[in-house]
């Protein structure tokens, strides 16, 4: 009987799917090359054989965590710049609490060795790029600050990545996180916004 190979696109993803499910279980601790074999049911040499090594199939999650970001987030679009970017912010969050794994191996690199590359880098600057782009529909409008456009969204961005992050660890303080982190959206935007005289305002 002549044995039907496995293609090697659904061995990679089922490798993918694999490793996605021990980080999302365990944390980058669990991504061993034999453990991500065992659990795809395949051989490690397919680990080796579609990614290189270990590092490899991390790099992989790690570009594909940034893509799902940038899909939950969406492009941030709409009349009201600021309700707009609050909006955005808040389906980062959501995608940061409910993938709290991930969102780690994103942003802290948890894995001693191991350094994004280029091409994993890409979709994280697309996703930071939506909000880049918010900002300068802002200025446009004439409703943010003046100022680089990027510099003003990476100030956004940490400090709403601080504030996920601190929840995400249990090292905060307050006791409703959801109101917690919608008024410091708020603040920022309030921060970056023009602030118009009343006695001049048409």
């Amino acid at each position: 009987m002549t044995r039907r190979r496995t293609p090697t696109l659904e061995v990679r993803d089922a490798l993918l799917r694999a490793a996605r499910e021990l980080l999302d279980e365990g944390g980058p601790d669990m991504l061993g090359v034999r453990d991500i074999a065992a659990r795809a049911g395949v051989a490690p040499m397919g680990v080796y054989k579609r990614f290189g090594s270990k590092n490899g199939i991390i790099d992989e999650l790690f570009r594909l965590g940034f893509e799902e970001l940038a899909a939950a987030v969406g492009h941030i679009r709409g009349d009201d710049v600021h309700t707009e970017i609050a909006d955005g912010m808040a389906r980062y969050r959501d995608f940061a609490i409910r993938n709290p794994a991930v969102y780690r191996l994103m942003f802290d690199t948890p894995v001693p060795d191991y350094t994004p590359s280029a091409a994993a880098m890409e979709p994280a600057r697309n996703a930071f790029d939506r909000l880049v782009e918010a900002i300068r529909r802002g200025h446009a409008a004439r409703v943010i600050t003046p100022g680089d456009p990027v510099e003003i969204a990476q100030r956004i961005w940490a400090s709403c990545h601080g504030s996920i992050s601190i929840q995400l660890r249990g090292v905060g303080f307050v006791t409703d996180y959801d109101s917690h982190y919608a008024a410091l959206v708020q603040t920022l935007l309030r921060g970056v916004a023009i602030q118009r005289d009343p006695a001049t305002a048409e």
